[in-house]
């Protein structure tokens, strides 16, 4: 068998793929001539049109095949394919047959025919527009507005940078979307927008081409700019070359933040931890409502008042998937589908945290076992469901521990790859092993390797990845008791702190925590002071923790005479302390 790929000489910007199977049963090799919508398609860089196809003999009666591979732009329209064969000393009358036919993976029906002489045979195709890809998010903040782009495409996609105010926000992104098809791609672009504060937003286009006509020209639409829905004026336009052209809007309110210990609002993110998705283990699955449960309503609403903006919602993935081969399951669905639905419709971000501890249904993640790939099609599976939310984000696992620094990159990397090729662009937070520790980062596994040089080497394609780390400020670091010095939890952060700014990497306080006790109580007022005061690499925190059935657990940060009918639920401790570091609590009582 002969494998001949061909590319036509736009592959560069091809949005379909066109293949094609041919055979012949004689010895000597065939000569023809492919043509789309009449133009010869070239050969791997050859410019002639022609292409002989001469496979080695290989006796009478023996069938020589070869497939053809077409690359060019057959995102819609119809197409003619036009093979016309040429006569050759051996043969005054050639023969082959076109066995099948396909575009971007679909069979052609009715294409298949058998050819002899030199007269030409054409069919005719439908190419199929490509999807658009689901919505990113690109930057991070408690207020966004929506951005939608398309494109004229040539020799690549149109790339694109966003400032506002003159600063540059996040990494270049791509436009997929085709704008003489009606096609808009929605990026999300997050930021701490103040109220009552105008804002420049500056496109700039930055990857222009041109090859003298109308078809060989990449330009950039931005269709429209929206804000909670309604288009901003004036963010309609397009870039045909290089440079920058900018809208302006207005952040609805009046400038104003609560007080509290730190600045209000310079952490991206504040919110909780709801813990009883994963509780009671030993009862796996167990019974929803008797042995674990979600958050109620009530709940997320009574967390929206306090201005939290974000919930690390914990499962375990044998209640979600069926069973280890990674399949979803429908009733594990039909559980956690509407939690996600409601707080995300009330404004809350949620992180999926897979809470199982670096174990995935009995069997320890490690790199390359069967365990492993059975996680990562978990993984795409459960980012597939989720892909189309962009308020839910994708903690692939809490406190690996058996796993050394090496082992536990190799894991997170598969499963990065598999949300990413599932179609998912939203954030993915990344643990390290040795329970996640942050005053363990530089700790060195048994094969010499620390997550703070071993988690360097896991890339992200969509570069919308952060570096989750835990800490408790009490003597054991693990969160079971009081602290014993209001210093511990800053002293556990410096290192892992100095680590992201030197390498340029965020940082997401995943879990932290203490008792009502005064010295717990100011251990984490310094705690969460220090990484609002850090910022530009600390995205923000999830407390532990909230939910049902905590009872007089000493970390609960469930209120009490918490109803559903809007009656007054009282704080916490550890919870109005809270409320000082959330980007949007008013101060307001909690009400249903």
């Amino acid at each position: 068998m002969t494998d001949t790929i061909w590319q036509d000489e736009n592959s560069a910007y091809a949005q379909g793929t066109l293949v094609l199977d041919l055979d012949t049963t004689l010895t000597v090799g065939v000569n023809f001539v492919v043509l789309i919508d009449g133009n010869p398609i070239s050969s791997n860089g050859a410019t002639t049109g022609t292409v002989e196809w001469a496979p080695a003999a290989s006796g009478t009666g023996v069938v020589d095949q070869t497939q053809l591979i077409i690359n060019g732009a057959f995102c819609s329209g119809t197409h003619q394919v036009t093979i016309e064969l040429l006569a050759s000393t051996a043969y005054a009358e050639p023969e082959i047959s076109l066995t099948s036919a396909s575009i971007d993976g679909k069979a052609l029906s009715g294409d298949a025919a058998s050819i002899s002489g030199t007269s030409a045979y054409s069919f005719d195709f439908t190419g199929v527009p490509a999807a658009v890809p689901a919505p990113s998010v690109f930057s991070h903040g408690s207020g966004s507005i929506d951005l939608y782009f398309s494109e004229d495409a040539f020799m690549g996609n149109a790339e694109f940078d966003v400032y506002v105010n003159g600063v540059l926000i996040g990494l270049p992104q791509a436009v997929h979307a085709i704008n003489s098809l009606g096609q808009s791609q929605e990026f999300i672009l997050e930021q701490n927008f103040a109220p009552g504060t105008t804002y420049q937003i500056g496109i700039d286009f930055i990857n222009d081409a041109w090859a003298g006509t109308q078809t060989t020209d990449r330009n950039l639409y931005l269709d429209k700019a929206t804000l909670s829905g309604a288009t901003i004026t004036g963010s309609s336009f397009g870039l045909y070359g290089d440079g920058t052209q900018s809208f302006s809007f207005t952040e609805p309110g009046t400038s104003t933040v609560a007080g509290g210990t730190g600045v209000a609002g310079s952490l991206t993110y504040v919110g909780v931890n709801e813990g009883m998705g994963p509780n009671a283990p030993q009862n796996d699955p167990g019974v929803y409502g008797t042995n674990w449960t979600y958050p109620t309503d009530a709940e997320l609403l009574y967390e929206k008042s306090q201005g939290m903006n974000i919930i690390r919602l914990g499962f375990l993935d044998d209640r979600v998937a069926t069973d280890a081969s990674g399949a979803l399951s429908a009733s594990g669905l039909a559980l956690l589908d509407p939690v996600v639905a409601y707080a995300t419709s009330i404004g809350l971000k949620v992180i999926l945290d897979d809470h199982e501890y670096g174990d995935y249904f009995g069997t320890e993640l490690l790199a390359n076992t069967t365990a492993n790939t059975e996680y990562d099609t978990f993984w795409g599976n459960l980012a597939a469901n989720f892909a189309s939310n962009p308020n839910v984000y994708f903690g692939i696992m809490n406190e690996p521990n058996v796993q050394t620094a090496g082992q536990w990159a190799a894991v997170a990397q598969g499963a990065v790859n598999a949300i990413r090729a599932a179609g998912a662009t939203q954030e993915v937070l990344v643990s390290g092993t040795n329970w996640d520790g942050a005053a363990s980062w530089y700790s060195t596994s048994s094969d010499g390797t620390s997550n703070a040089v071993a988690l360097l080497g896991i890339t992200d394609p969509d570069h919308n990845m952060v570096f989750e780390v835990h800490s408790y400020p009490d003597a054991t670091g693990g969160g079971t008791s009081s602290a014993t010095s209001t210093t511990t939890g800053v002293d556990r952060l410096q290192a892992v702190t100095q680590w992201a700014i030197t390498n340029h990497e965020t940082l997401f306080l995943g879990e932290t925590g203490g008792t009502t006790s005064a010295t717990s109580l100011q251990a984490i007022d310094n705690e969460l002071t220090y990484i609002q005061a850090n910022s530009n690499v600390w995205q923000g925190v999830s407390e532990w923790a909230a939910g049902p059935w905590w009872g007089d657990y000493q970390y609960s940060l469930e209120p009490t005479q918490l109803t559903s009918s809007g009656t007054t639920a009282y704080n916490q401790p550890q919870m109005t302390q809270l409320d000082t570091f959330a980007p949007t609590y008013t101060g307001s009582a909690w009400t249903a």
